[in-house]
């Protein structure tokens, strides 16, 4: 015979497939499709942690930056004041 799952997919209503061998493909596919579906998933929550770090990576640059500009900006005023 053949594979169940095969079986369970185009000789469902035949005479030499009993219930038992229908209702293990059926099973059979539904575990493979299961199986898939946590795949996509984990594929999924990997792609989303990383978005996240690249998102904390970027919030850290930025308030360096900004911490980098306000120093800048207070040394220009020093050098304003100092220039008369």
């Amino acid at each position: 015979m053949a594979n169940f799952r095969e079986s369970s997919i185009a000789h469902w209503s035949s005479s030499n497939n009993c219930v038992e061998h229908i209702n293990a493909g059926s099973l059979q596919r539904i575990a493979d499709a299961t199986e898939l579906m946590a795949t996509s998933y984990q594929s999924l929550i990997e792609e989303r942690d990383r978005y996240k770090r690249y998102y904390e990576e970027r919030k850290k640059n930025m308030a360096s930056m900004e911490r980098r500009i306000a120093a800048l900006q207070g040394v220009i005023t020093k050098l304003r004041k100092a220039k008369p």
